[in-house]
């Protein structure tokens, strides 16, 4: 297929490319849309209407064909949220149904994304026909509840009855072959099933002679034919990130065309690297369990020549060989794509068989950066050759003799075949059966580094909340999520979300802020805060961030209105505990400032818009263990009258060069 870079990639002998920033290779909207009928999106603002208040008089359906959902009686209420998104809420009483729709005799595949909200045993249903016999999709029948996908098609056995919100998906192969499957969180049911009866002949949540629940409703996706294995991955890849609902069907999609897919922790939840939207499409691992597992796919000979490309963010890890693209056995035969630690974080290619053969690139790699990485074995010539950003650099290399049996292990992304495990992120691999030349590589350099180029400073970063990330915060609800490793909610108490661009929140100088729990990730030696604001009067009594009560640890914040400061305060034994500038002589009022404040151990610096403009000589201990982080205020008062866009914390003094990378990633959004 024609991969969508400028200038393209080399496509010649490509055997597999994965690439988590491409909609097909790792969704972030529904990949699939042929053969969609029906798409119910509760969290798109823009496909309701409401009788009053929150009751909704129709849910529109986003496929084109217009199969809307109307209310019986009552409607439903648009008030519950999850993973920051606005879901559907009925009580027994609420039904909503299209009657147009019909899947009585066609193949068909359905998504469905609920919960019982009190869940009991009984009769209780949550998608079927509207009132037609035998013909219901999911439901509570007897002493559990039994999920089937059409009435006598696939049942999965009696559960403990609970509220879990759950993706289900059933597929029907239609009369003819009469076959279904069943998935709950991405793990089959009964398949295969025979004696399945007609499909429903209408949708409707909520209603089924009489036997409702009491549940809430997130997204209803069908279409009319059975989804192959592939588009089932990518759609409950889609749904899984979107809501945040775990599931084991997770994976990454190969562009290449040769179906060398990759599943998430080899559908173990615990073992799933997460997906870095931030950072121009990523997937994070975290260096102890995170994998993709591919299976035992694309071997090679002794006789073949291969190559080996990776795009990674690498964060030490402890670890002497790290993993990044890896298929061998020990003892055996196979590949890997590795950093040493053990020799200041080189790349190199190793070949394992009767002998090993490996090259390192003479070059360290800074962590916390990208960089793309290709290792090039030439069978016919006996030589590996290592290149780093499109430069080819050679170091120490063995002789190349890999004679052997090609190994069965798997080949995986973040870990090899024992227990080292990578550390980072990686956004794009690729394998060619062949060895690029330079000018190849040099291409495929070239076609993707300016998506790299421009993204904020990965190493030490502990916090970030980013109103214009949708993973960070989808528009709805109460919590806001950091997007950093520590991936700590906040609670939003009474700031206004704006979702026009470039979103934020709304602080009104009384009673708003954010708030979270207490943790040991904020308490470090050295620091760096990170705020996007807009104050709406530079003369005020604001906090961007406190770490602690107030007092207790490190703050930045406006003070006074009579005489107006900018503050970064440092407790403990820290000298020169305020370093100050004066913000009207700094900041503009009404408009977007980028303010950064770090300590290193000797110094505290602050910056405005990528540029230091205050620094003191300082060293000494800064108090941990203190409770709380607030923004918005500091425990006791001093609210902030304002916007705030996005807000980081690092447990490393940023560099000024750092700093200036962090204001030039972000500046474009906030019309910089």
């Amino acid at each position: 297929m024609a991969l969508q870079y400028s200038p393209k990639i080399v496509q010649d002998s490509l055997v597999m490319c994965l690439d988590a920033s491409q909609n097909k290779s790792y969704p972030t909207d529904l990949p699939v849309k042929n053969g969609l009928v029906m798409w119910m999106d509760a969290a798109d603002d823009t496909t309701f209407s409401y009788s009053s208040g929150t009751t909704v008089s129709q849910w529109r359906d986003k496929s084109g064909f217009n199969y809307h959902m109307v209310p019986v009686s009552a409607g439903p209420t648009r008030n519950a949220f999850l993973n920051s998104r606005k879901v559907l809420a009925f009580t027994t009483t609420q039904q909503i149904r299209n009657t147009t729709l019909s899947l009585i005799n066609s193949a068909n595949t359905v998504f469905v994304i609920c919960r019982y909200t009190h869940a009991s045993l009984g009769r209780e249903r949550i998608l079927s026909s509207d009132e037609s016999a035998n013909n219901w999709l999911l439901g509570n029948y007897g002493n559990g509840i039994n999920r089937y996908y059409a009435n006598g098609w696939v049942n999965l056995s009696y559960d403990t009855v609970d509220t879990a919100w759950r993706i289900y998906m059933g597929d029907w192969s239609g009369p003819s072959t009469d076959l279904a499957n069943f998935y709950s969180n991405g793990t089959a049911g009964n398949t295969n099933n025979p004696n399945a009866s007609q499909g429903p002949a209408s949708l409707c949540i909520n209603r089924y002679y009489g036997e409702t629940s009491n549940c809430e409703v997130s997204e209803i996706i069908v279409f009319d034919r059975v989804l192959s294995a592939t588009e089932r991955k990518q759609v409950h890849t889609y749904l899984g990130q979107k809501w945040g609902i775990s599931n084991t069907d997770r994976s990454i999609v190969d562009l290449s065309n040769n179906n060398n897919n990759g599943l998430f922790g080899n559908a173990t939840v615990a073992n799933m690297p997460d997906y870095d939207f931030y950072n121009k499409g990523a997937l994070t691992f975290n260096g102890s369990s995170d994998e993709v597992n591919f299976g035992d796919v694309i071997k090679f000979t002794s006789t073949q020549n291969f190559t080996l490309e990776v795009w990674v963010n690498y964060l030490p890890n402890a670890t002497s060989y790290v993993p990044l693209l890896s298929k061998e056995d020990s003892p055996g035969f196979g590949y890997a794509l590795k950093v040493d630690e053990t020799y200041g974080y080189q790349p190199y290619l190793v070949i394992t068989g009767t002998t090993s053969a490996y090259r390192y690139a003479n070059v360290n790699i800074n962590d916390g950066v990208w960089h793309h990485i290709v290792g090039v074995a030439k069978a016919s010539s006996t030589t590996i050759d290592m290149y780093v950003d499109g430069v080819l650099i050679n170091g120490v290399a063995s002789l190349l003799s890999w004679a052997g049996t090609a190994t069965t292990n798997a080949l995986r992304l973040g870990k090899n075949y024992g227990s080292a495990f990578f550390k980072g992120k990686l956004s794009n691999s690729k394998i060619y059966n062949k060895a690029l030349s330079a000018t190849e590589i040099a291409q495929n350099y070239e076609a993707q580094k300016s998506k790299f180029a421009n993204t904020i400073v990965q190493q030490g970063l502990v916090l970030n909340l980013d109103a214009g990330n949708i993973y960070s915060y989808g528009g709805a609800g109460t919590t806001f999520y950091d997007v950093s490793p520590t991936a700590l909610s906040w609670t939003i108490n009474n700031a206004t979300y704006n979702s026009s661009d470039p979103k934020y929140f709304s602080y009104n100088g009384s009673n708003s802020w954010l708030e979270s729990s207490t943790s040991a990730v904020y308490d470090s030696q050295t620091i760096t805060m990170e705020c996007w604001c807009y104050p709406n009067t530079l003369s005020q009594e604001g906090f961007l961030f406190e770490k602690g009560s107030v007092n207790t640890q490190y703050s930045m914040f406006f003070e006074s209105i009579t005489n107006p400061n900018f503050v970064f305060r440092t407790m403990g034994t820290v000298s020169n505990q305020s370093l100050t500038f004066n913000p009207n002589t700094y900041l503009t009022v009404s408009a977007w400032n980028h303010i950064v404040c770090t300590y290193n151990g000797s110094s505290k610096i602050m910056y405005v818009n990528g540029i230091q403009v205050q620094s003191v000589a300082a060293s000494g201990a800064l108090p941990t263990g203190q409770t709380d982080q607030y923004i918005g205020r500091h425990s006791s008062g001093y609210f902030f009258n304002g916007r705030i866009g996005e807000s980081r914390v690092y447990n490393i003094a940023l560099s000024a060069a750092q700093v200036l990378q962090n204001y030039n990633a972000t500046k474009g959004r906030f019309g910089l």
